[in-house]
């Protein structure tokens, strides 16, 4: 239903027999109560507040939303409408000419009376907004209409006022041309402020988005500064572990040698007892000549025991805690970062994050993933911001900084008798076409290895500049069955529980990797492994094998059928600051095992393949952007770092 107009002041619903509606200037309407109520005062105008003195201001009456009250009335409340001459009838049409409104009878009278019958009037159900004007009728020389423009007085006149009286001279003109051309104006004062009207929406526009980058911005620097403060918080609770080991240890060892000195004084103070309760039970029996024939032996004694003299002890503790730098320290921490106002650029990029871009060089080599999961008793480390967060909004959220480090298969290592890595870096299970017999590739190991090495952390005692990084990499592994029946059994081919090899990956610490053909057989090795199974036959099965030693093991990888083909993915959690690696089953979303190991040299990511007789196999590592980074696979992430 449309809405009535509503008086600016009072904000009471004009009707048709209700008080007049009044223009006023800012072209909101007031009710007549209000206009007589407030004369000679000012009102306000509640739509744009703007003030009106009545006392200086001549309202004109709104005919124009007379006319809208009218159709409206019309339109959705015809009943109250009732036939002009009070007979209480509904009223079904409206006498222009004689401004009232007419019943069926009194329109019937109305048409039959001479003086009425050539009146033009409209059936209410006929009226729109277009056949609502009448001609106006001149007051003083009625009924001559109002047919002619005054210009000078800006006001329609009749031709008989054009002639005579006061608008005699005046310059006036034909009431069409003149409303023709008001109109034209009228319309062009309408697209001046439509344009208006469009530029400010645009401008609003822009306000929005301008709030909304705002907010983002102001979340996104809240998480930087959080990262950024937990990376702090982080290395000093490592550093202050570190002091405290290192105390632990010097305390331990200045203790062993306190105590080793301990023994040796109370030995010698007890040999140093006896020789005296000697010499006094000498000097209370001895006689004469048996103080000529003791004397030598009793000095030898003596002097033995007067060159081992004991140190004299420090009084002062021989370890303090060195605090220099720390008022320094203090003072950076107090002034270290800022945060710009919004539209200035950063000055210092040594300590602000622009555009979300690592200050550290190291970030163009690795990824950076920040996973939120639920909160733990033990928070891992947490590290400077990076350029992308992955968030899942289920319950109290801990950030955990996970590295994404840039593998590449190692070709040049390659066992080219075995295998070989492709021109796109994929791990295929056959020799290439030209062998290559230079000195630095594998012999022994039917695979490769990563071309970098992931080093271990420095010892406690060592300054770390930042704990280390909990890092991920996945595989994906294309394996297909050529060949019909059991295998043949042969020794590097077939390894404990596990039959016909398919493929490996895992970790070997580095002086290990060539030890073996396999990494399960490798000391100091860990390893997911793919195979056929003496026990569950007609599937391929997944291990995990730990030092030689085989895990669980998981049926039903993928049939061993032939001509079978299957995609398999697996991930690796590694975490060399606290000891910890796990292997990830992406397709069966499982973690497949946990190790917590105390390495001794630095690891290599290792891949391996098994003979081509049996299956192809062709290993592709992703790592890191390449990775996707899913709800499902920072859950199993999580889970395997706790």
């Amino acid at each position: 239903m449309d809405a009535f107009p509503k008086c600016s002041v009072c904000h009471q619903k004009f009707t048709l027999k209700g008080p007049a509606p009044y223009l006023l200037p800012c072209l909101h309407a007031v009710c007549e109560t209000c206009v007589t109520s407030g004369a000679g005062g000012v009102i306000s105008c509640s739509t744009c507040h703007r003030k009106v003195n009545l006392t200086n201001t001549t309202l004109l009456k709104d005919v124009v939303r007379q006319k809208e009250i009218y159709y409206l009335t019309v339109k959705h409340c015809p009943t109250e409408l009732l036939c002009t001459n009070d007979d209480g009838n509904q009223a079904v049409c409206w006498c222009p000419e004689c401004e009232e409104f007419l019943c069926e009878y009194c329109q019937n009278m109305h048409n039959r009376f001479k003086a009425t019958r050539i009146h033009v009037v409209e059936t209410l159900t006929d009226t729109t907004p277009g056949s609502m004007h009448t001609k106006p009728v001149c007051k003083l020389h009625s009924p001559y209409p109002l047919e002619v423009f005054d210009k000078n007085c800006n006001i329609l006149i009749c031709y008989k006022c054009s002639r005579l009286g006061d608008h005699a001279g005046h310059d006036v003109g034909d009431v069409d041309v003149a409303a023709d051309a008001a109109k034209r104006r009228i319309e062009q004062h309408e697209k001046s402020v439509s344009t208006h009207h469009t530029r400010h929406q645009t401008y609003l526009k822009s306000i929005n988005k301008a709030v909304n980058d705002t907010k983002k911005t102001s979340s996104a620097l809240k998480d930087t500064i959080h990262h950024t403060f937990h990376s702090l918080r982080t290395q000093l609770d490592q550093r202050e572990k570190e002091l405290i080991i290192d105390l632990e240890n010097q305390t331990r060892q200045e203790l062993s040698n306190l105590h080793t000195e301990q023994v040796t004084s109370e030995g010698e103070s007890e040999r140093c007892k006896w020789t005296s309760d000697y010499i006094k039970t000498v000097l209370g029996y001895a006689s004469k000549s048996d103080f000529l024939t003791l004397e030598s032996s009793i000095q030898d004694a003596t002097m033995t025991h007067l060159r081992s003299v004991p140190l004299k002890m420090n009084e002062s503790p021989a370890t303090g805690f060195n605090t220099k730098g720390l008022d320094k320290l203090k003072s950076d921490i107090s002034t270290f970062g800022y945060v710009n106002a919004y539209g200035s650029v950063a000055t210092d990029k040594g300590t602000q994050t622009v555009g979300c871009q690592l200050a550290d060089a190291e970030s163009i080599h690795q990824h950076l993933e920040y996973l939120e999961v639920p909160n733990d008793p033990t928070p891992l480390p947490g590290f400077d911001a990076g350029c992308e967060s992955y968030k899942r909004e289920t319950g109290t959220m801990t950030p955990v900084a996970l590295q994404c480090p840039q593998l590449q298969l190692d070709a040049a290592r390659a066992n080219t008798d075995r295998c070989h890595v492709t021109t796109d870096g994929q791990l295929v299970n056959s020799p290439p076409v030209t062998q290559h017999r230079h000195s630095g590739r594998l012999r022994e190991y039917w695979g490769t290895c990563a071309s970098t090495s992931i080093p271990l952390p420095p010892s406690p005692s060592t300054v770390t500049p930042a704990p280390p990084t909990p890092q991920y990499w996945d595989t994906q592994s294309r394996v297909g069955v050529v060949s019909r029946g059991c295998p043949v059994l042969k020794v590097g081919v077939v390894v404990g529980g596990l039959g016909w090899l398919v493929l490996e990956v895992g970790v070997v610490e580095e002086s290990e990797v060539d030890s073996e053909r396999y990494v399960c057989l490798q000391p100091r090795s860990w390893c997911v492994r793919v195979g056929s199974c003496g026990t569950h036959r007609g599937s391929l099965c997944t291990r995990v094998c730990q030092e030689g030693k085989e895990g669980k093991c998981y049926s039903n990888t993928m049939s061993n059928t032939l001509g079978t083909q299957a995609t398999l993915h697996y991930g690796v959690v590694l975490d060399v600051g606290r000891g910890r690696l796990a292997f990830i089953d992406l397709d069966r979303e499982v973690v497949l095992a946990k190790v917590d190991v105390e390495w001794r040299e630095s690891l290599l990511p290792v891949f391996s393949v098994g003979r081509p007789g049996r299956y192809t196999v062709n290993i592709k590592v992703i790592s890191g952007a390449d990775i996707t980074m899913t709800d499902t696979k920072k859950s199993l992430i999580y889970d395997a770092l706790n």
